[in-house]
């Protein structure tokens, strides 16, 4: 019975080529997207699962009075942790190395992901070791463990575990420890991990019982078997204020600590991960939603197009019924056709994945092979969506053409029947439903994109080339180097900077306008500034004056604030604000007020403008060099500017980049967005199109007598596309009228998240009305012209 009903199924998908190539063609392109969505939330829902421990590790973050959380703590909290409560069995203290701390090997400085961290690192994770013991291994000062890549570059197949690695130039570390390369799916991600110990050598003010006011240390901790996160979270999360909230209380603020479970830290938590990728739960969703909504369409237009031709097959149906085939086994035979269909896609699938995986990692940020799909979740997943696939896309075609009356179909009066129902039309209304929703959702997201590509940000970013020196040492060499800059032909000007636009200086320091007191804290930005930095980024001074080297006082003591922290401050106008005091904490920023300069975007407009507090004091905290040119010759210009950082400053690497490049790295999130939404939006209108050609199909076959007669009586061709294309202009109506007031509301929910935006332009959605119809009345003309162009005799005689 089963060989029959797949010989069956496939001499009839044999019979009807093109409507089979076409329902290949549009379950190919709806499985191939769904494969490659459920590799991706796989892979993703996996993070951090290998740790054997994962279900007692927490990452501790701190809490402010408003609920904004940072991922650092401050230097005793988390040996609180350790020494106060007995449900915490460890904890460990780690920090990235900064990048100036580069390794020296053959003559060379070579960058790698580099981070300090505690002893018991190895006891809560579970990273493997291939060489060296994992209890001691980050015990003792100058201690490294490195992973396998790092231990096959630099040693080759000589033995690691006792050799020495020089890193910043003079720190000589002793290998302990070498692991097989991290696992991908891991939220923390280094090359090499060098001993927390190292750090407080170097470090020689920290202090596990001092410095309640350096946030600059990560922390995980590792709860004992049988404690609750309810027990410790009940307990600790006053632990600042506890143990040192009159300091918190005397500088006006108020901190808390939370607790982050491990499988939550990647892809629920919104706070930034210092240690590695951050995943995103949101896209998860969304990738998610649109995958299902295309694998729907692809369903439907097989729905459409097996319907449409089933007065081809009801002749068969009522010859089999009528020689005692049953109703079920003409149902199975069906849904063979369907499972052939579909087994016959997926193995496309496999072909269209390998030429789209390229693009698809290029897109979501992945290195996916056809390897990644060997695993048992995706292949167990790929057994439930081609089961899941059969049953959507067969079951209701299966049942119709399995329910027809063998008298009828004998007698010729199938016809009626089939037409009898609306739902191809239900069908077809939430095909553009989903096409004219993601078309929508694309303008709206490219409409942000050029709203905040092309608004005025305050500063001038074009023609900026930037020089990172974070590995260079301060020196004079550093005001050597600039003067230098400053001669070099096509220079307009030079600034030597700790931040700058898409690269924020000290975040989250607290200010108070002329004394501290409770209630009048004000986060801001502080940044060091030389004299150059207003005239290179052509910043508008309110009020005030700049930085001028004849006035040391202003130098010494001075600082240039933006409007924000004049409104911030409480201060009412710029001019108001010159002369004021501003006290920290931390004593930066710390001084007189000597100018105001108008407000400008720091980061993307995303985020709202930051209260900024800029002092003169570059020339112990810059880092980068910012040169305004007007050269066109940039390959020359290039390498004029290299040639003066090697003479000045040595062999340290030449890293830069251009600001108005670099500015606009911060919308990468919203480009992928912008690239799927697009990707997807056309593929749901290709699979739309197939589907209305189904119905089309259909209604062209039931109204073939109509056409003749009407031919007969004198109607042309358009008046015949006419009426055919009518019902279709009503239905992609209909979906329009459905879809527009729910984009309308949740396009602007979206663009509520970024802290500048426009609202939704009513046009767009004459403009989506439009392509849907246009897309509609194309297919559906092509087809009725065929039909309208058929000789009427013909016809009447077939009839």
């Amino acid at each position: 019975m089963i060989k029959n009903h797949f010989k069956t199924a496939l001499r009839n998908l044999m019979r009807f080529k093109t409507y089979s190539f076409i329902n290949l063609l549009g379950l190919t392109a709806g499985l191939t997207l769904t494969v490659l969505i459920m590799l991706f939330v796989i892979d993703e829902m996996e993070y951090d699962r290998f740790h054997k421990k994962s279900d007692r590790i927490y990452k501790v973050v701190s809490r402010n009075q408003r609920g904004e959380f940072l991922e650092h703590n401050s230097w005793p909290a988390a040996h609180i942790l350790k020494t106060t409560y007995p449900e915490v069995e460890s904890v460990v203290y780690a920090r990235r190395a900064g990048r100036a701390m580069t390794l020296n090997a053959d003559g060379k400085r070579y960058t790698h992901d580099v981070f300090y961290a505690g002893e018991d690192f190895f006891h809560i994770f579970s990273f493997d070791f291939m060489k060296g013991e994992s209890e001691k291994a980050l015990k003792d000062p100058f201690s490294i463990v490195i992973t396998e890549e790092i231990k096959h570059r630099y040693f080759g197949d000589k033995q690691a575990i006792g050799q020495t690695l020089t890193l910043r130039d003079s720190l000589v570390f002793t290998v302990t420890g070498v692991l097989r390369d991290l696992p991908t799916q891991s939220h923390i991600q280094f090359d090499m991990l060098l001993s927390f110990s190292t750090f407080e050598r170097l470090k020689r003010d920290f202090s596990y019982s001092q410095g309640w006011g350096n946030f600059n240390v990560i922390n995980y901790l590792l709860l004992e078997e049988g404690a609750s996160l309810e027990s410790i979270r009940s307990k600790a999360s006053d632990l600042y204020m506890e143990n040192n909230g009159e300091w918190f209380k005397e500088i006006g603020s108020s901190m808390y600590l939370s607790f982050i479970p491990l499988n939550e830290i990647y892809l629920v938590s919104d706070i930034a991960n210092s240690f590695g990728p951050k995943g995103s739960l949101n896209r998860i969703y969304m990738v998610s939603v649109i995958a299902a909504f295309v694998l729907v369409l692809a369903c439907i237009n097989f729905i459409n197009l097996t319907t449409a031709r089933s007065i081809y097959r009801a002749k068969e149906v009522g010859l089999r019924k009528s020689l005692g085939a049953s109703r079920t086994s003409m149902f199975w035979l069906f849904m063979t056709e369907t499972l052939l269909l579909t087994l016959a896609s997926f193995f496309i699938v496999i072909l269209f994945i390998d030429f789209s995986l390229p693009f698809f990692n290029a897109l979501m940020g992945k290195f996916y092979t056809l390897y990644s799909l060997l695993n048992f979740r995706t292949l167990a997943g790929s057994i439930i969506v081609i089961t899941t696939v059969t049953f959507m896309a067969g079951f209701y075609p299966a049942m119709v053409l399995s329910g027809m009356n063998p008298v009828n179909v004998l007698k010729g009066q199938v016809r009626a029947g089939l037409t009898g129902s609306n739902l191809r039309r239900v069908l077809v209304i939430f095909q553009f439903f989903i096409s004219a929703g993601l078309l929508l959702a694309t303008i709206i997201v490219l409409d942000q994109m050029a709203y905040m590509k092309h608004k005025n940000l305050g500063f001038q970013k074009e023609q900026v080339l930037v020089l990172d020196a974070i590995r260079v040492p301060r020196s004079a060499a550093d005001q050597v180097f600039k003067n230098s800059l400053q001669t070099l032909s096509g220079v307009d000007d030079v600034t030597f900077t700790n931040a700058l636009p898409g690269s924020p200086g000290w975040q989250g320091q607290w200010a108070y306008p002329e004394r501290i007191s409770e209630g009048t804290q004000v986060v801001t930005e502080y940044m060091a500034i030389d004299e150059n930095y207003l005239p290179t980024l052509e910043l508008e001074l309110l009020a005030g004056n700049n930085f001028d080297p004849a006035h040391l006082r202003w130098l010494n003591e001075g600082l240039i604030i933006n409007e924000t922290t004049v409104r911030d401050m409480g201060w009412g106008t710029p001019e108001n604000a010159i002369g004021k005091k501003i006290v920290s904490p931390s004593g930066s920023p710390e001084g007189t007020v000597i100018g105001v300069v108008k407000d400008y975007h720091g980061v993307g407009l995303q985020e709202s403008i930051w209260p900024k507090a800029m002092g003169y004091t570059s020339v112990w905290h810059g880092r980068y060099y910012a040169v305004r040119f007007s050269s066109n010759q940039i390959s020359a210009f290039l390498n004029d500017v290299e040639a003066l950082w090697k003479k000045d400053l040595g062999d340290y690497d030449f890293e830069y980049f251009f600001l108005d490049e670099n500015f606009e790295k911060q919308y990468r999130a919203e480009e992928r967005l912008t690239q799927i939404l697009t990707i997807f939006s056309l593929l749901s209108l290709l699979i739309s199109g197939i589907g209305l050609l189904g119905l089309v199909s259909f209604m062209v076959l039931f109204r073939t007598k109509e056409i003749g007669i009407r031919k007969v009586l004198g109607a042309g061709i358009a008046s015949i596309a006419g009426l055919l294309t009518k019902e279709f202009i009503v239905l992609i109506l209909i979906a329009n009228a459905i879809v527009i007031p729910l984009v309308w509301y949740f396009g602007n929910e979206w663009l509520n998240r970024f802290a500048y935006h426009e609202d939704v332009d009513p046009s767009i959605f004459m403009i989506t009305l439009f392509v849907t119809l246009l897309a509609s009345v194309m297919t559906v003309s092509i087809h009725t012209l065929r039909a309208g162009l058929m000789n009427p005799a013909t016809i009447l005689r077939n009839e």
